[in-house]
């Protein structure tokens, strides 16, 4: 499952991350890597971005990354 299907204010493992080496290098830097628990706390109308939980600090990503971000329930 995609990250931009998941339920608000559930929590998430991060199963792996599609895309380019850039995607990859901007995710890993915000610690969004594989194996590290995801909670979604907002998701914006009309194709806006998503505000995420990692690590107990909040971060905000755009739909397009959203959409590279493969996730499972806990």
């Amino acid at each position: 499952m995609k990250l931009i299907d998941g339920e608000l204010e559930k929590s998430y493992l991060v199963d792996s991350i599609d895309g380019g080496c850039i995607a990859k290098d901007r995710l890993w830097k915000l610690g969004i890597i594989p194996g590290v628990i995801v909670k979604i706390k907002r998701k914006a109308p009309l194709k806006g971005p998503f505000m995420i939980e990692v690590n107990g600090a909040d971060v905000v990503i755009g739909r397009g990354i959203a959409l590279k971000i493969n996730i499972r329930e806990i």
